[in-house]
């Protein structure tokens, strides 16, 4: 099989370093030589499939070892990466705009695993509400994960990355565990609950501060933290939730003969027109004034969507352009799960799984970082920037190739370092 690295990329090397100090020298290798197959691999990114990208390198079964039983703590590096992310943002997003806002959008999604799989610990059956229709409901297999992304200007950068278990199937985890190393079942609303509060003592003063949301998360506990922490939001509701006693769909539907106002949003295809009607008050049990919004694409569209914001002084087009930048989590969630493999891990155990995430976090912040630095002509999108990291190496291999060659070593000897083959026996 043709390798692709003769050693690590220097610029990884630099960005993984200072993030991994607390590890022993044989792990921070293990866990720069994951991250850089990570990008490399343009298959299944199974371990041994990463282990194949290496001119020279460990085992496999040492990548597996590092995962699931070598002693490092994932929250440490977590904790290390997540204020280098939050400071990198706020410097580069200070140059490249005025506003002094700060946007934390949060969403899961769910990394599908074939319908056979059930021996690892971390999957199972999820509902799946993006293809899910209210007469028919859909589920797959695989696991789930909650990401949280932070945007300041145009510099987007993901904070935080945490899988998330099913009630049951953390009790089926701990059925075979001793008591002090069961795994404490959390909700995804707790979950985000955590993130921010991780990220509070980060974030710097003066700066106005908006959390985003889907439906999924509108529960009073999250808005009653974001509010005490004298944050601003914007989410997702259903239209059951009811504004001062009365439901929202039944606020929608006395308010039929009310005129649109129609508001234009930049998104990522282009500029989208929605059409807006506005109301303010309070949820029950919420002592938090806000203001709802009734968003429709089309006139006469029989299910509208409905947002709620503390953001009451600003405009209808200011509050669903700041909700438009929760995309950077689908833009995290299609580069992690078509590019870096974040789906593809054969591994058993909860820990060993959540250490695999915490490399593909490392992956995507070394990207996202990098892409700030260099975007232009040539780099357009995150995809470019995988590219050019891979052109990288192929340059490295093939420049290492030639001198091998030009020392003096023979053709079979090249051909069986850079190429796996088996020398030829005359």
């Amino acid at each position: 099989m043709l390798t692709k690295i003769v050693h690590n990329s220097p610029k990884l090397c630099a960005f993984l370093n200072p993030l991994i100090e607390s590890l022993s020298e044989p792990q921070r290798q293990h866990l720069r030589d994951l991250c850089d197959a990570l990008l490399v691999c343009e298959s299944e990114h199974t371990l041994a499939a990463l282990q194949r990208q290496f001119v020279e390198t460990t085992d496999a079964s040492n990548w597996a070892d590092f995962l699931r039983i070598s002693p490092w703590s994932a929250q440490r590096v977590r904790a290390e990466l997540l204020e280098a992310q939050i400071s990198f943002a706020i410097e580069q997003g200070q140059k490249s705009c005025q506003a002094r806002e700060i946007y934390l959008n949060i969403d899961d999604s769910i990394g599908e695993k074939h319908r056979d799989t059930w021996r690892l610990e971390v999957v199972d059956i999820h509902h799946d509400h993006t293809r899910s229709t209210p007469k028919q409901q859909r589920y797959v297999n695989g696991f789930c994960y909650v990401v949280c992304t932070m945007r300041v200007g145009k510099v987007a950068v993901t904070l935080d990355f945490q899988l998330y278990l099913r009630n049951r199937t953390a009790r089926a985890i701990n059925r075979m565990r001793e008591a002090d190393e069961r795994i404490r079942f959390r909700s995804k609303n707790t979950i985000a609950r955590e993130m921010l509060k991780r990220i509070a003592p980060h974030l710097p003063e003066g700066w106005t501060v908006v959390v985003q949301f889907d439906s999924w998360y509108a529960s009073n506990k999250i808005l009653k933290f974001v509010h005490r922490q004298q944050w601003q939001l914007t989410c997702g509701v259903k239209f059951t939730r009811k504004l001062d006693g009365v439901s929202l769909a039944a606020h929608h539907r006395k308010l039929k003969h009310k005129v649109y106002t129609p508001v234009s949003v930049e998104t990522a295809e282009g500029e989208t027109t929605y059409f807006v009607r506005s109301l303010e008050g309070r949820f029950s049990n919420l002592p938090i004034d806000l203001r709802v919004l009734i968003s429709q694409r089309r006139k006469g569209q029989k299910y509208p969507t409905y947002f709620a914001s503390t953001r009451i002084t600003r405009k209808e087009q200011d509050i669903l352009q700041g909700y438009s930048g929760r995309w950077s989590c689908e833009v995290v969630n299609f580069y992690t799960q078509r590019r870096l493999g974040v789906e593809d891990f054969r591994l058993w155990y909860y820990e060993a799984v959540d250490r695999y995430l915490v490399a593909v976090h490392l992956a995507w912040a070394y990207v996202e970082q990098r892409f700030v630095k260099e975007r232009g002509p040539q780099i357009k999108c995150h995809g470019d920037l995988i590219r050019r990291h891979r052109e990288e190496h192929a340059e490295a291999w093939l420049r290492a190739a030639l001198k091998m060659a030009q020392d003096g070593a023979p053709l079979e000897e090249v051909l069986h370092r850079f190429l796996g083959s088996e020398p030829v026996v005359e």
